[in-house]
């Protein structure tokens, strides 16, 4: 038992590194690419993000995840599995190879057609490491993943970066994706010891398949959600407006996603021993949300104050067009800590079937506002979603009442010291940016620095929670 809470603990670490250096690598590449390529190339890239990632739900149908959750797994098993994905993979591949040019003519963009082509390989590049990732997680193996995925993104964003510099545009982020496929599956492969032989039972397949289907309708439901709104976009306005939203979708994204994320995977464990202890579960639940609120409010209220300077000096004149859509999104960013904990709370309660419920409702509330939404342009929709995201907390808290006796009422009266005081404070930021003239760099640093004392201040003086909590932590640390 001593040796598999080593194993679980390295894990964690390994999840949590392999986390940030992947999705901090890749978002810093990607920024660092739109100060040297236009709207217009991320918008390309953004319309067609949903073909491939749908053709690879479609490919990997939850047969991986199936391996992985097995108590045991045959070599015919694996061979199974993988020979099922390349076949898949090389069906999925030609139709949609085929079917580009309709594609391009959905969006009214002929370049689409080859760019659809070079970047769908991923789809099989993809289908080739999904048994080595199955095999390296049943073997609790973190470390070489971490090492696969983050070699990917570091070589790949490189050469994307060279290319864009060379001229080649919107071709450098499809060199960025293909890329970061091949190096990750090659790397699996020299980590693992599995290689594939030649057995396959159709027994094994149905036996893996019917656990995998539910995870693939789960699967689709989720990418053609998250891709919704760049779809929309692109089709009924223009490439440059879908690379101005898939912008600032990113940069709300960026610290918001990552950070909860990080939090969800090193507390769902212990948060997990006492799903049979209400009262504990509700008060560790409050503290973690209480926390998470007093470091997410400030960063994304003070980046929708900022967010002009900032884009403006690190970007150019180009990309402030997304700067209305980084300061809606950004509210988005604020709430999703409450959504991911809330839904964390019913996993640890055992309920995942109220997860899906959940999802359903929110899904189909969010997808009737954006479409109620177009005729308002690209600004109604992302401001639809803002909407779409504070109603949902509906849903998720009325469940997060009945089984952990936490609800939205506790819970506004929990995060409204934090957002009181980085409202105030992105306020008074916000001030100084409209009316202080200097150069950009200098707004910046004077309107961050005021923005950040007086949320000190204001945090103390109201005697928030988790910023006391976190004021507690660090002088523990430092004395």
């Amino acid at each position: 038992m001593r040796d598999m809470n080593r194993k679980i603990s390295a894990g964690v670490l390994w999840n949590l590194a392999g986390l940030f250096m992947k999705n901090g690598a890749s978002t810093v590449f990607t920024l660092f690419l739109a100060k040297l390529l236009a709207p217009e190339s991320f918008g390309l890239i953004a319309m067609i993000t949903i073909v491939f990632q749908v053709a690879t739900v479609i490919v990997q149908s939850g047969l991986g995840q199936s391996l992985i959750r097995s108590e045991s797994v045959s070599q015919t098993d694996l061979n199974t599995v993988f020979y099922t994905n390349m076949v898949m993979a090389g069906l999925v591949y030609a139709a949609i190879f085929f079917s580009a040019p309709w594609v391009a003519h959905f969006y009214e963009q002929p370049v689409l057609v080859e760019l659809l082509r070079v970047t769908a390989l991923v789809v099989v590049f993809n289908a080739a490491k999904m048994v080595q990732v199955a095999v390296l997680v049943r073997a609790m193996n973190f470390k070489a993943q971490m090492k696969a995925n983050t070699t990917g993104v570091l070589l790949s964003g490189t050469a994307a970066v060279a290319a864009a510099y060379a001229g080649f545009g919107v071709w450098s982020l499809a060199l960025q994706i293909v890329a970061s496929a091949v190096v990750s599956t090659l790397i699996l492969w020299i980590a693992s010891t599995w290689r594939p032989s030649w057995s396959f039972s159709i027994r094994s397949f149905r036996h893996h398949f019917s656990f995998g289907v539910n995870l693939l309708a789960e699967g689709l439901l989720e990418v053609v959600f998250q891709n919704s709104y760049v779809l929309v976009i692109g089709r009924f306005f223009s490439a440059e407006m879908a690379g101005l939203y898939y912008f600032a979708r990113r940069i709300s994204d960026l610290i918001s996603q990552q950070f909860t994320g990080a939090v969800q995977q090193a507390t769902y464990p212990a948060l997990a021993t006492l799903q049979n202890e209400t009262e504990n579960l509700k008060a560790k639940y409050r503290e973690i949300i209480q926390v998470t609120m007093a470091i997410i409010s400030p960063i994304m209220f003070l980046i929708a104050a900022l967010s002009e300077p900032v884009v403006s000096l690190l970007f150019g004149e180009k990309w402030l067009g997304a700067v209305p859509y980084i300061q809606v999104l950004s509210w988005v960013a604020v709430l999703y800590p409450l959504h991911a904990l809330n839904v964390n709370a019913l996993k640890v309660k055992d309920r995942s079937d109220l997860v899906l419920k959940v999802g359903f409702v929110k899904k189909a509330v969010s997808l009737s506002i954006l479409v109620a939404s177009i005729p308002y342009g690209v600004l109604g929709i992302v401001v639809g979603q803002a909407v779409a995201s504070t109603l949902a907390l509906l849903p998720n808290t009325y469940f997060c009442r009945r089984l952990v006796n936490y609800s939205l009422m506790e819970q506004m009266a929990d995060i409204s010291k934090p957002m009181f005081s980085a409202a105030i404070a992105a306020m008074s930021a916000w001030l100084v940016v409209r009316y202080m003239e200097a150069h950009d760099s200098m707004v910046l640093l004077v309107s961050g620095l005021i923005g950040l004392f007086l949320y000190i201040v204001i945090s103390l003086a109201v005697r928030s929670v988790g910023a006391l909590t976190i004021l507690a932590q660090v002088k523990r640390r430092l004395l």
